[in-house]
Parts: C-alpha cells; structure tokens; sequence
C-alpha cells in the first residue's frame, strides 16, 4: 500500500473503485493494539462481533495484516541496518527507533499470492497483477526493495516517512484503516499520508 506499486514510476495503479469502497469500509475491523517499537506490528486483527458476518474484503485485510506480521519478523531478521547517513535521516524524518530500521533487497516484494483468495482480492485492489511492479514497500521497521530497483535517497525518504506513519499509529492494522479511508476520501495524490511522504522527496532531495 505505498508509492512505489507501478509498472515504470513510484505510484500507484488506479484501485478499482467498487472494491477501493468495500475495503475503506472493513478496515474499522483491523485497528487494534500492538507493541509498537518490538516490531511495529499488529499481533492479531480484531474479530467481528458475534454473530456478526465478514465480507470477503474484511477478511483479506484480517490476514494481511497478520501476515505482514510475519513479513516483519522475516525482514528484521534478514535485513541490513541503516548505515550512519541514512540513520540521520530517518532521525529528522521523526523515526523514535531508526536502529530498528531494516532494508531488505529482494528480487519481487512479497505478497502472499500462494493463497487464491488473497490473490483475487489483491488483483481486484491493484495490489499485484499483470503489469504491477512493487518495487518498494514499508512493513513497519522494515523496508523491502525489489533488487534492480534505484532507491534514490528522495525515495528512500519517501519510505522513511511511511515507517514514520507506522510507528506513530496504534498498529499496522490502525495504519491500513487509516490509508483506505484517506486514499477512498481523497485519491492517492491528495490523501495527506502520500503528500506527507511526497513532501519528504522535495525536503531531501540530495544526500547532504
């Protein structure tokens, strides 16, 4: 869910709008409490009320939160911390914790496309498909970058920011609730989580 899922610039595809609206409506299920600086995710997703029924949308981002959880701990593990340059500025950027910060170059950002429903529902979201080309995305601490891929330091400021926003939320969960109910009310060029890290690639523009 971030700004670098094209097929040849750093933003998005156009989400389907019938689906864009039923996944802004599921995403109050997510928010939830989680610890924050241990690994910047959400541990377990809220469940529905019960008796209450789980739309197909709900679901998916249910188990996409759990499974960035993992993606997380896989990441933190395998990753490469932040040289002393990029520390710095991930500190100006607002980051409490850049030491936990991780790169993690990888030759195709994962996506947990070996699960059928959750393909279908990420096709339908523009998340991957034909054509679609992640090149780089913020877990939480960890941020994964297609191998090939030129992370400028604009960009990677841009990503920073995105770590920023993680981590001064509840939960990944409460992020992703957040993200589709901005990107449903403004569109992506305008919802303020994207211009708040497109402001970041004119801030640092060059590495000092």
């Amino acid at each position: 869910m971030k700004n670098s899922r094209s097929i040849i610039t750093t933003r998005p595809r156009t989400l389907k709008a019938a689906a864009l609206a039923a996944v802004a409506a599921a995403c109050a299920a997510l928010a939830g409490p989680a610890n924050v600086a241990a690994a910047g995710q959400d541990g377990e997703a809220n469940r529905p009320a019960a008796g209450g029924e789980t739309s197909p949308y709900a679901t998916f981002l249910a188990n996409y939160v759990e499974w960035v959880r993992t993606i997380e701990i896989e990441g933190q593990a395998r990753g490469i911390a932040l040289t002393p340059a990029q520390v710095e500025l991930a500190t100006r950027i607002g980051i409490e914790h850049p030491e936990n910060v991780r790169l993690v170059y990888v030759d195709e950002i994962p996506f947990p496309s070996e699960d059928p429903q959750m393909r279908k529902i990420g096709e339908e979201l523009g998340f991957v498909g034909p054509g679609i080309i992640n090149n780089a995305q913020a877990f939480g601490y960890t941020i994964w970058v297609r191998n090939g891929f030129d992370l400028t330091w604009p960009l990677l400021a841009h990503e920073l920011v995105h770590v920023q926003q993680i981590e001064r939320n509840a939960s990944f969960g409460a992020f992703v609730e957040k993200y589709m109910k901005q990107l449903m009310a403004h569109g992506h060029e305008n919802m303020p989580l994207e211009v708040e890290a497109y402001e970041a690639n004119r801030i640092h523009a060059s590495q000092p």
